[in-house]
Formats: C-alpha cells, structure tokens, sequence
C-alpha cells in the first residue's frame, strides 16, 4: 500500500494518471496494492536503490531495518567489502541462505507487516511452496517485472494506447496477487510483450524469465520482500 501511494503521489505517478486511470478502467481488477511479484523492493544487504522517479525518495529508513541490513551483509560475509554499485543491482544481495536466517532477520525488523518472505523459482524449475503466482521480468537485475511496468506502477516503458485492449486480453487472467495463475498464461504473455514496439528489449535471448513466487519460508531461494508493494506489507 505504502508503495502505491507513493506511485500515486509522485511526480511520474502524477503525470500518468490520465493513462493510469484508463488502464484500470480497463482492469478493475487490478488492484496495484496487492500486488506480489518481482518488481518490489528485496531487503537489501547494503544498497539502497537509486530513486527512478518515486521510489521510497529520501525515506528515512526504520532503526530495524538498518539492523537488518546490517546482519544480512553479516549472513552473506560481504559486510566492509567494497562492491561495485552495478554488481549489487545485478548478483544481489538479497538471497537468504535459509529459513532459520529468513526468521532471524524478520526478527530484527520488527515490523512483520511491512515484510514478507519469499521463495522465487526461475522457469523451468518450480517450487514445491504454496504458489502465489508466476511474474515475468528480469529477476535479480533490479527486480524489473513486465506486470508491474505495464499495469501496477507504469515507469520504464507504458504500454502504448493502442495496445491497451490486447493488454486487457493477457491480464485479464491474473490472480488476487496480481500475478498470472498458471506458467501457460505468463508464457504467452511474455511472448506478446516481446513483440511489442514500446516494450522493454532484451539484450540476449530468454533475458525476460517467468518467475514462480511462492509463500513460505522453506527455501533455498529466498528474499524478504517488502509486502505488497510494498507497503509496508506493500501497503
């Protein structure tokens, strides 16, 4: 909620709302608050994201939340070491080892509404984990989810006016989550995107990945992400 209010508030969410307002006239049931994939802010060991536009812009960030950013750096042994800033956006640092880290870190950040844990599985692997949904975008480079660029928070690359109808036609099928239900419809709806001139390009084949989220704390995958976009829960 936190996140959609602060889309709502700034100065590209101001300037799209014309589009935005037709997109969910279109949508209704796309509902940018509940969203839970890809494109949301993973508990960062030691980077804060560079403000796009309206990102969390200058927030002050709570005392727990330092603290556990602080021991994530500690979990993954890369506390004090100088990491270039494109390597953080790139390779991490937001995967948690284990549950038992998962739960240590959620610990220190006191607030379990504004987080949540997270297993994500690249297709073709799957996860056994209670599945929210399957996303598509770039995992671990940014988090870049086409869902969200398209119809939660557009930013990057807003779908055309013209394409809005054959948009309504792929998201039509996304869940509560705001997430597609099954991998048949997230494939089909990469392979629309792709096709798209006002879409985002990929620099090498399959750099667009369908990503499983699930819910649950057994993983070998996993981020703590903040909730629904996140708001503090994401909202």
């Amino acid at each position: 909620m936190a996140l959609a209010k602060a889309y709502d508030s700034s100065p590209v969410g101001l300037a799209n709302r014309p589009f935005v307002n037709q997109l969910l006239a279109l949508l209704p049931h796309v509902r940018p608050e509940l969203y839970r994939g890809i494109g949301r802010y993973p508990l960062n060991a030691d980077y804060d994201y560079v403000d796009p536009g309206w990102q969390w812009a200058n927030r002050v960030r709570p005392i727990g939340e330092e603290q556990a950013r602080r021991r994530l750096a500690q979990i993954l042994d890369i506390e004090g070491t100088n990491v270039r800033e494109e390597d953080w956006l790139i390779d991490g640092p937001w995967l948690v080892p284990d549950p038992d880290r998962a739960k240590e870190l959620m610990d220190l950040l006191g607030n379990r509404d504004a987080y949540e844990v997270i297993e994500v599985a690249c297709y073709p692997s799957r996860t056994d984990a209670a599945s929210l949904g399957f996303d598509v975008g770039y995992w671990a480079s940014g988090n870049f989810s086409l869902i969200c660029d398209t119809a939660v928070w557009p930013l990057w690359h807003p779908p055309s006016l013209q394409a809005l109808e054959d948009l309504r036609l792929h998201l039509v099928h996304l869940n509560d989550n705001v997430l597609f239900p099954n991998l048949e419809s997230a494939l089909l709806f990469r392979e629309w995107y792709r096709a798209q001139p006002w879409a985002e390009k990929e620099d090498e084949p399959d750099e667009f990945e369908v990503v499983e989220v699930a819910r649950e704390e057994k993983t070998l995958s996993g981020t703590i992400s903040k909730r629904k976009l996140i708001d503090e829960n994401g909202s």
